[in-house]
């Protein structure tokens, strides 16, 4: 690599020994190209010129300019870039593993929701059985007023079928609020676990993934019916999903 002999590295960084000045060698010509540099290219110029004696004492010669020698601009070169170098490693490597701790905590938050989730939704499940159950007890006793519309009042009959339709209509928009509700839950916590699943190390998780696999290969071998497959393979998939 060609580095201007110029080139000058101080303290404080580079500097120009033609101009005297700070300098950035990374972003001007001082490597590789340094011939094109319009400094080098006026001060070599001057160069060629004979410089005028002095009367008392003899011309001195051009070369009492001490050029940077180019090892040593490359050393000094060197110096400069892995700094920079070991500042960005440093730093993604850091990141990385933050990013790695944050997936951990991730994946076993994500694990814990899902078993907690799965104890605690039934609660939403007996909640849509029993709206279920109420609906259809509260259709039972309005088929029931319509069979004895002859038999009663106009206005006790008009008052009992308001009564039980308003009760109906509340409690289906209930159920369907609830459904809703459990649908959207199970939706997205299914999201974040598929997600977890497809890199997952947890030892619960890969366990889970071997039993599948299992099962698969026992009904191959004929060691379990295909009632009982559908069946075990169905609790697994739930436990996946």
């Amino acid at each position: 690599m060609s580095v201007c002999p110029a080139l000058r590295r101080v303290e404080s960084g580079f500097i120009c020994s033609y101009s005297n000045k700070p300098i950035d060698p990374f972003s001007w010509y001082c490597i590789g190209n340094y011939t094109e540099c319009p400094i080098f290219i006026r001060f070599s110029r001057e160069e060629k010129k004979p410089a005028a004696p002095k009367p008392e004492e003899a011309p001195k010669p051009l070369t009492e300019v001490i050029p940077l020698a180019p090892e040593k601009a490359e050393t000094e070169f060197e110096k400069a870039i892995k700094p920079a170098v070991d500042n960005v490693v440093l730093k993604y490597d850091d990141l990385v593993k933050k990013l790695d701790d944050m997936w951990k905590e991730y994946e076993s938050s994500v694990i814990g929701a899902r078993k907690q989730w799965e104890v605690e939704k039934m609660t939403l499940v007996r909640a849509q059985e029993i709206l279920n159950k109420t609906i259809g007890d509260y259709e039972k006793m309005l088929a029931e007023v319509e069979l004895k519309k002859d038999f009663m009042p106009q206005d006790a009959y008009e008052n009992i079928k308001r009564e039980l339709e308003t009760k109906l209509e509340s409690l289906k928009g209930l159920l369907d609020e609830v459904r809703s509700k459990y649908a959207a839950l199970e939706e997205n916590l299914g999201a974040h676990f598929k997600r977890v699943l497809s890199t997952s190390t947890n030892a619960e998780v890969i366990s889970l993934k071997l039993s599948l696999s299992k099962l698969d290969e026992l009904l191959k071998e004929g060691k379990i019916s295909q009632e009982t497959y559908e069946k075990l393979k169905k609790e697994l998939e739930e436990l996946l999903k």
